[in-house]
């Protein structure tokens, strides 16, 4: 099987170390809403800005739209590992 990203190969250990290592940077700006926080890098969220704006939605739709398809996507490799 073909693996799509290196996200697939990593070990739930692996991304719980890149999840705290995440957290503790400061020089990536934290995107906030009431019911999401995380951390982009500033090119990459002027990125989903322009994408956002292309589409004519807000970044944050836009933003939730891409992590949703992107974990469902995830989830059915994920599924068939098990």
């Amino acid at each position: 099987m073909k693996t799509k990203s290196k996200l697939e190969s990593l070990t739930k250990k692996q991304i719980a170390e890149i999840e705290r290592s995440a957290e503790q940077r400061t020089d990536i700006p934290l995107l906030k809403s009431t019911q999401v926080n995380m951390r982009l890098q500033s090119d990459t969220l002027l990125k989903a800005k322009k994408l956002a704006e292309a589409q004519g939605v807000p970044y944050t739709s836009f933003l939730k739209k891409l992590l949703k398809e992107d974990i469902d996507r995830l989830w059915k490799v994920f599924k068939k590992a098990e």
